[in-house]
């Protein structure tokens, strides 16, 4: 299965990731692909989780984008 992942750094420098499709999963590290492999190990231990307790897993979303949007300064 393939989830859209969004990545960002916090305040600390450290990066945050998560995957909307996967309420709960998220995955943290100092560097990109710390947070990669770390997200990627929250959404199997959500996925094992929810197998084990009857959740339903999400599909992914296939009409999912990201744009970056330009707004004025103020």
């Amino acid at each position: 299965m393939n989830y859209y992942a969004i990545y960002e750094r916090s305040e600390d420098g450290s990066i945050w990731g998560y995957a909307p499709e996967i309420p709960g999963a998220y995955g943290a590290g100092d560097t990109l692909d710390e947070a990669k492999a770390s997200l990627r190990e929250g959404i199997r231990l959500w996925m094992e989780v929810a197998r084990e307790s009857g959740t339903e897993i999400p599909a992914p979303s296939h009409a999912f984008a990201t744009e970056l949007i330009e707004v004025p300064a103020a």
